[in-house]
């Protein structure tokens, strides 16, 4: 029995004698092939029909039966059973489908990040957003400093919760995010802009009012409201789990909503960041710090390895200005 042909060099069988390549009718060894066959081959294993395939792939049937009996012929391998009725893979067809599945996915990013890197190319650079983190004053510094510098790149921006921005931002849907931690940092470049702690938004007559400072045994009984677990749920954990556990009565609210204006609407306490309770100026409420909870960190985030042009732009901006900032609070 012969060895597995490896780039087309003769390699020994199991009696250790050299063999020379397994070679098709058409002389084209059996492992010199196209990327295009394995893809072929993939959409009709995948829809076991020639015509969804070909619907699927855009291009003509006849075109594709053609491209994989050629694909067999090369091997010497029947892939496919094909009778009036049905398309099924044979034994070796479906040994060929998981890795050809994996190439499949390969070959999908690397569109991904081509198409982003021509989109950068053509002065597109995509930002991923959190919801109402426009105020954010390095954030929006940042964006307008960047449309200022640069008016020949267009900013596409994504709004959504960070969970989304990160799946985007894999998938090369986005070149850059604005993110709130917790998250799984794998593969990700970071630069933390701002740690910002948490505070209570609380009305002037509220009985927590008359503290500086509000520790876990003030909220027991408490009614809170807090943001939807759904929006960021490992946030949800890390930030305001431990208001429940303290015996606080939670009310999370829908996603996507500002605390401060379900401060307003409830008058009751509102936990949010500092940040946020110091754009909200009204004299009918107050702040006060909390002793228990985590500081929220923002970050901007890229992945390791697809970077274009446009996008280190960004990126370098931003280091610039925190490294300014570092210098001016030392």
């Amino acid at each position: 029995m012969m060895a597995r042909i490896q780039s087309g060099k003769m390699t020994p069988d199991k009696t250790g004698k050299r063999s020379k390549p397994a070679v098709s009718d058409s002389g084209k060894s059996a492992s010199a092939f196209s990327v295009e066959y394995l893809l072929f081959f993939r959409a009709v294993a995948d829809n076991l029909s020639f015509t969804k395939a070909a619907r699927e792939l855009n291009i003509d049937q006849s075109w594709l039966s053609h491209k994989i009996r050629q694909f067999e012929e090369m091997l010497g391998i029947t892939l496919f059973i094909r009778n009036t009725r049905h398309v099924e893979l044979t034994a070796a067809g479906r040994v060929l489908l998981e890795p050809v599945q994996r190439l499949s996915t390969l070959v999908e990013e690397t569109r991904a990040v081509t198409d982003a890197l021509c989109e950068s190319k053509e002065g597109v650079l995509r930002v991923g957003c959190l919801p109402f983190s426009f105020p954010d004053p390095l954030r929006t510094r940042l964006m307008d400093e960047f449309i200022e510098r640069h008016e020949n790149i267009r900013l596409q921006v994504t709004s959504g919760p960070t969970p989304m921005l990160l799946e985007q931002l894999r998938l090369a849907k986005i070149d850059l995010a604005f993110v709130s931690a917790p998250f799984d940092e794998t593969d990700l470049d970071l630069l933390l802009l701002r740690e910002n702690e948490f505070c209570f938004l609380i009305p002037k007559d509220h009985i927590l009012a008359s503290k500086q400072m509000i520790e876990e045994q003030d909220v027991a009984g408490m009614k809170l409201v807090i943001p939807s677990p759904n929006y960021h749920p490992a946030a949800f954990d890390l930030y305001y789990r431990p208001l429940a556990n303290a015996g606080a009565i939670v009310e999370p609210i829908p996603e996507f909503q500002s605390a401060a204006t379900y401060a307003q609407d409830r008058l009751q306490p509102v936990v949010c960041t500092r940040n946020a309770a110091e754009r909200y100026n009204n004299q009918n409420f107050v702040r006060r710090p909390v002793s228990f909870l985590p500081p929220c960190r923002k970050y901007l985030a890229r992945l390791k390895e697809r970077q274009t042009p446009s996008q280190i732009l960004l990126w370098e901006m931003a280091e610039s200005s925190l490294e300014m900032a570092r210098k001016v609070a030392a």
